[in-house]
Parts: C-alpha cells; sequence; structure tokens
C-alpha cells in the first residue's frame, strides 16, 4: 500500500513541495493482509532456524492481531494438550470434560464469531510434531479458521510421506524464507554442470592417459608367430682325455651368449692353452 505527502516549505530557497513515498507494507504484514480477507486457508512456511525466521514470525504475530484473533502452539505436545491449549486461548471451560467432549467443544468455538476479525493459528517449529498432532491441526482446517504452519525444510519433506499426503493437500500457500546465498536446486545445477563439463574435456586426455602407459608381457606369454625364431647350436662338450685337435681354425666356432654355462671338467695346462690362446692355429708336438 502506497501513497503521497505533500509537504510544502516557508523556506524560499527551498522546493515549495515535496512527495515523500510511504514504505512498502512488509512480508509479514501482506501475509496479514491475505489471512484477514480469506478464511479457511492454509500457509506452509519454511526456513532454518535464522534470526529472520523467528523475526518474521514475531512481527505476523503482532501483524496478525490488529484485525484478527491470534491462536499460538510454540511446541510439539500431544493431541490431548493441544485442545487443552486451545480452550484456554479461547476461554472456555475444561474442568471434568473428556478430551473428546472437549474437542467438541473447541470445535463449536471455532464456528462462532472469533472475537476480533478471523480465527487465525500460529504453529511454529511443526518439524518436531508429530504425526497425530498434524493430523488433529489437518482436521482443524475443516473449521473457519486460518492456519499458518511453520519449521524447517525437513517438514517439507515430512509431508511427502503417504501418512501425511492428506495434509500436504490441503496447504493453499507456500513460503520460502531460506536466506542462504545458493538454494539447493543452484547448487545441483551447478554441479550438474561441472560433470557435464569435466566428461567434455576428460574424453581427450583419458584415451592418452592409457595409451601412454607402457604394455607388461608376463614372462610366460609366448612369442609373436611373426619373429622368426633364431636356432643356435649348442656346444660340444669338452672330454678330459687328450685328443688330437682338428684344424678347424678357433675363428670359426660359434658361442652363443644365451646358451647354458657348461661346467667343463679339470684338463690338463696343455689343453688350456690351446682354447685361450687365439694365436695357436696348429697342436704342439709332443
Amino acid at each position: 500500500m502506497r501513497g503521497a505527502i505533500k509537504a510544502t516549505s516557508a523556506i524560499p530557497w527551498l522546493p515549495t513541495t515535496s512527495e515523500q513515498e510511504l514504505e512498502a507494507p512488509s512480508l509479514a504484514e501482506q501475509v496479514a493482509l491475505m489471512l484477514h480477507a480469506e478464511r479457511q486457508v492454509m500457509v506452509l512456511v519454511t526456513g532454518r532456524d535464522s534470526g529472520r525466521v523467528s523475526g518474521f514470525l514475531a512481527e505476523l504475530t503482532h501483524a496478525v492481531s490488529h484485525a484478527d484473533t491470534v491462536l499460538r502452539i510454540k511446541a510439539a505436545i500431544d493431541v490431548e494438550a493441544l485442545f487443552v491449549l486451545l480452550a484456554s486461548q479461547m476461554h472456555l471451560p475444561i474442568q471434568d470434560l473428556t478430551p473428546m467432549q472437549l474437542a467438541a467443544k473447541v470445535g463449536d468455538r471455532l464456528r462462532e464469531s472469533a472475537p476480533q476479525g478471523n480465527f487465525v493459528l500460529l504453529c511454529e517449529g511443526a518439524q518436531n510434531y508429530s504425526n497425530a498432532l498434524l493430523e488433529s491441526i489437518r482436521q482443524l482446517s475443516n473449521y473457519p479458521i486460518n492456519i499458518v504452519l511453520s519449521g524447517r525444510p525437513t517438514l517439507l519433506r515430512r509431508l511427502w510421506r503417504p501418512a501425511l499426503s492428506a495434509l500436504k493437500q490441503r496447504f493453499n500457500y507456500r513460503l520460502d524464507l531460506n536466506e542462504g546465498k545458493f538454494t539447493w536446486s543452484f547448487m545441483i545445477l551447478m554441479l550438474l554442470l561441472f560433470v557435464c563439463v569435466a566428461l567434455f574435456f576428460g574424453r581427450d586426455w583419458i584415451p592418452a592417459l592409457h595409451q601412454s602407459q607402457p604394455e607388461v608381457t608376463p614372462a610366460t606369454a609366448t612369442p609373436p608367430t611373426s619373429m622368426p625364431r633364431q636356432v643356435v647350436d649348442a656346444p660340444s662338450p669338452i672330454v678330459s682325455t687328450p685328443t688330437p685337435v682338428s684344424e678347424t681354425p678357433y675363428n670359426s666356432v660359434v658361442i652363443s651368449p644365451l646358451s647354458p654355462p657348461v661346467t667343463a671338467a679339470p684338463m690338463p695346462d696343455s689343453s688350456l692353452s690351446l682354447i685361450m690362446d687365439p694365436t695357436l692355429k696348429h697342436a704342439p708336438k709332443r
């Protein structure tokens, strides 16, 4: 609600008139105006435990009390204590009444006109309410009363359970007071965007990483068939008895480094000189 106030100045060097706009109504005042204009509505208010939520509820209570009759529930109680609390706030006698009679008396009082405006029930900390208490509050919505249910975001998740589906369908308005800079939906969207970017840029370096790793061939693996096998003749065994040495030169003997070492028997010094000295081409005469 906005208006204009015109002020006239008697000082000649100041503006003769000025317009001052009234402050716009706060969020709590707007909700209070809606509650005063409508009947049998339910409002769900969710938010974290912070000063903003507490200040909103205090301001809402103050704004509603100007035009309507306020009933409040500040803690988690059982169903019997609910009707005792409501009866005491509506100044109803509660002595010698059974829980059923007390509930009926509260219902009859809600059908009557409120002392001021409409009956408005403000429920705080509803995330701690039992399912039976929430169901009783839903039944109160059948009477001409407005209900504001406030609690943490866990309350909203509880309403998706099958036991509270009937209560979830009764809400006409929902107000989210989360004051975080980033909401959960925005955080999840940013996470998905980061994963997509990582997959897009990672499709190039992931195959390169696999190609750069050396392949380890097990020791028992057979060599490829395409490679020719090298046949190496094993050296003839050395006999310890003196035998005539052949005329074949020493350089024609092929010794392969892959051949297993052969332990030769001890030989006379003359035999060893024939093998180890390549300058001797003929056996010495005895």
